[in-house]
This record gives C-alpha cells, structure tokens and sequence, in this order.
C-alpha cells in the first residue's frame, strides 16, 4: 500500500476517533507540536524512519518523550504507529490529518509570498477579497518573503494562484520580446 494511502487512513481513523471522544482540538495541537518536534530535531527524524532500530526501543524513545505531555488518545497513537511499522510515515499522516481537519472545520490554508514584509491592513484587504470572491469560510495565512518578486505578490490557496508579481510580469514582457510578435512580418 503506497504512503499516500497509509497516511490517508491513519489520519482518517485518527480524526474518527477524537471526533468521538470529542478531543479533536486537542488532538490537533498535541500532534502538530509533535510533528514540529520531528522536524526540529535530525536524530528523532532518523529514529522513526531507521528500519535497523527495533521497536521496542523505539517505543522506550516514545514513552520518555511523549508519555504525559500530549494527550493520551495521541500518544497511544504514536505507540500504535511503532508497533504496526508505520512511524516512518508519521510525517507524512500529520499532514493527511491536517487536511483532513481543515476540510472539516472550513479551513482553507493560503500562502501569501511578497517582496517584501506587506502592511497588515493590505494583507487583510486581500484576504477578505479572497474570501469573497472564493466563498471561503476560514483562512489559515502563511506569509513569506521572497525578495526575487521584486513587487507584487504570489498568491496560493488550494490547486490555484494568483501571481501579481513584477517578476511574472518581466518574464511575460520578455517572452513577448524574444518572439518578435511585436514585428510586423512580411512574407
């Protein structure tokens, strides 16, 4: 079975079960902060996906870790994962029940990459355009910088972008260029 499957599954069953002992928020929580502690630490990362370590003392690993600082539902989670061979996928399963929470809850994640840091008011300006225009209930906003835009902004939520960047523009201008379609041919 492919990854993508297994973290599908995982992370389904995971959302059912909080669901149904109404825990969901904090399920959430103790498996993103988790999820950040793997990706902080390059020692923790070999440890779940090394096949050479055993089980048991990854759980041992586990339960010094984990055991009493996220909530129970999660951490036997986390120790189901081990003991089924699925921890390597734990990355992976994160990001499937982080889709999967914001389906639910009308989460819409959206990136926001400017040339420079963008005054809060505009970023809010268009967001609430965003969300008119898309019908978009919540927005979880994601900035970034990337000084190669030279102006304008890069918008992406879900499968779509909006790019108003002076850098598409160049481009645009300089293909235009290149073609010649600006000259008149004569046959």
């Amino acid at each position: 079975m492919g990854s993508f499957r297994i973290a599908t599954r995982y992370a389904k069953s995971l959302i059912q079960l909080a669901q149904e002992k109404n825990v969901l928020e904090e399920v959430f929580t103790d498996i993103k902060s988790i999820d950040d502690a793997l990706e902080a630490s390059a020692e923790l990362r070999q440890l779940f996906k090394s096949p050479i370590i055993n089980a048991e003392k990854k759980l041992g690993i586990v339960e010094k870790l984990f055991k009493g600082k996220s909530s129970d539902l999660v951490y036997q989670f986390v120790v189901l994962l081990v003991k089924k061979g699925r921890e390597s996928n734990f990355h992976e399963i994160v990001n499937s029940f982080i889709d999967q929470y914001n389906t639910l809850k009308g989460v819409t994640p959206v990136k926001l990459i400017t040339a420079t840091k963008m005054d809060s008011g505009l970023v809010n300006t268009i967001l609430t355009n965003l969300k008119a225009k898309e019908f978009l209930k919540e927005v979880e906003l994601t900035e970034e910088v990337d000084a190669d835009l030279i102006g304008g902004f890069i918008l992406q939520y879900g499968d779509k972008m909006i790019d108003s960047s002076v850098r598409r523009r160049l481009n645009e201008l300089h293909t235009v260029i290149e073609d010649n379609s600006y000259i008149k041919k004569y046959s």
